[in-house]
């Protein structure tokens, strides 16, 4: 990249939750601190509310990054009245109204930035002036309705078909995205979209954590970590029964710990954990990240078992922490077992999940020369070489203004009213 080209980069975060601890949330610190590293000769305008703020602390210092608060009462009013727009049923009722309940956040970015890029799956509104980059991170809405509310699915339904006509570019996490993008949004030609793996902090997961960090969540001896968000995309139950077949089939008790916040999917697995007594499974909830990483680094196996996902941080983060990984068998997972030594099974099937599980446990070498290989592997999965690969894509974006831009007389040449 011409070391000339400086950018004014703007980036919606308006809308993350700082109550929320995980994928999306990582996803964009993660980001975050790749730009911070690699791009110093670049201005970044972070575009937050007062009430979500602290989540950036970590950036508020760097000569480089400008934060441009808005109150968040407002911004929730907004989006209220955005809301309610959906019960029109007219999606151009819903895309004018988001664009007059939101012209003035749009002016102010548009004003300091030469771009505009929201990692937050969809537009705040849907006619910007400026070049606009866009992470659409999943369709699941349509893979799986029965995991959403009818308001969700209706929200979702406007805010990615509007984003998929209104944005000018797109990352994908995998393969996967951009082949279901294409798919679901036909208006989205293929050279619209990038490819971008998702990264990992590889020295955060690898640093050694001290005992007390874990202390008060780790059992006695050997354990599996399932760290997921109770939804039901996650896929807690396949795992549940899996267990159950393996400790009724062979007698083996494998101790599993369940982190991860509740949401919709937390009374099917308590329901079933009090209709199939394991005693050995226990779930912590959200612990600290010290404590996470600690979990991860001391436990036999890491598991995804996801049906549907973009890419998989806890795969990457598995690998990072030196532990091996089983997972299931969907496109992203596919995608980085050629990367990385996965064990991978069909994720609707527990007796496939029951018999790769209990020949892991069963084969402890095996998983430690996998992690070995691994904890080298995931280097090339770094949020400073997603980083790179973002700031290419910006500036192809950028390329005819930043032309000009170091060449004024060209410009000048072009334009009538010089």
């Amino acid at each position: 990249m011409p070391s000339g080209n400086f950018m004014r980069i703007g980036i919606d975060c308006l809308r993350a939750d700082p109550g929320y601890t995980g994928g999306l949330n990582t996803y964009i610190l993660g980001l975050l601190s790749g730009f911070a590293a690699v791009g110093d000769r670049h201005a970044f305008q972070l575009y937050l509310t007062d009430a979500n703020r602290r989540l950036f602390a970590a950036f508020e210092d760097r000569e480089n990054f400008e934060f441009v608060e808005m109150k968040a009462n407002s911004f929730r009013l907004r989006q209220a009245l955005c809301r309610a727009a959906l019960l029109s049923f007219d999606e151009n009722l819903y895309r004018l109204w988001s664009g007059q309940l939101f012209a003035a956040v749009r002016d102010r970015m548009e004003a300091d930035s030469d771009l505009i890029y929201t990692p937050t799956v969809s537009l705040l509104c849907f006619n910007h002036r400026k070049p606009t980059l866009l992470s659409m991170h999943d369709m699941q809405y349509l893979h799986y309705p029965q995991f959403f509310s009818w308001l969700q699915r209706r929200s979702r339904a406007f805010t990615c078909a509007l984003s998929a006509r209104s944005a000018s570019h797109f990352q994908a996490s995998s393969r996967f995205i951009e082949r279901d993008m294409l798919s679901c949004f036909p208006g989205i030609a293929r050279h619209q979209i990038s490819v971008i793996p998702e990264g990992v902090n590889r020295n955060e997961f690898a640093s050694a954590q001290p005992d007390a960090a874990v202390s008060a969540y780790c059992p006695e001896g050997r354990f599996l970590l399932l760290p997921a968000q109770l939804w039901p995309h996650k896929n807690h139950i396949t795992v549940l029964r899996a267990l159950f077949d393996i400790e009724h089939g062979h007698g083996i008790k494998i101790p599993l710990l369940m982190t991860g916040a509740k949401y919709s999917a937390a009374s099917g697995i308590f329901r079933f954990l009090s209709e199939h007594p394991m005693p050995h499974v226990r779930y912590l909830g959200i612990v600290p990240f010290q404590s996470l990483v600690a979990l991860y680094q001391r436990a036999a196996l890491v598991i995804s078992p996801g049906l549907y996902e973009s890419n998989c941080l806890p795969v990457l983060e598995a690998a990072a922490a030196g532990t091996a990984v089983i997972a299931s068998r969907i496109p992203p997972n596919e995608e980085l077992a050629q990367t990385l030594r996965l064990n991978l099974f069909d994720p609707l099937n527990q007796r496939d999940l029951a018999e790769r599980l209990l020949w892991l446990w069963r084969n402890p070498d095996a998983c430690r020369e996998q992690a070995s290989f691994n904890r080298e592997a995931v280097a090339r999965f770094s949020w400073e070489n997603s980083a790179r690969q973002y700031l290419r894509v910006m500036e192809q974006m950028l390329a005819p203004a930043l032309r000009l831009q170091s060449n004024p007389d060209r410009a000048c040449h072009a334009t009538p009213s010089c």
